[in-house]
């Protein structure tokens, strides 16, 4: 996949998420998209982790966490 196509495909799975969080709302299809061309921007350029690697490294804090309690 070239990197345009893997943006593009980003920012899509981004504007969906934003379009189920608002109850699926019809009609505001740019509104949401322009919403994740600016999140998409800002975790990129900051290499903020995504939501999936989030619960992943929250997993992980609490394992760590219980193993040092015992």
């Amino acid at each position: 996949m070239k990197q345009d196509d893997k943006t593009q495909h980003e920012i899509r799975k981004i504007a969906y998420g934003l379009w189920i969080k608002d109850g699926q709302p019809e009609g505001r299809d740019r509104e949401h998209w322009e919403a994740a061309k600016e999140i998409w921007a800002f975790r990129s350029h900051n290499h903020v982790l995504d939501e999936s690697d989030d619960s992943a490294a929250g997993t992980a804090k609490k394992s760590r966490q219980a193993s040092s309690a015992n």
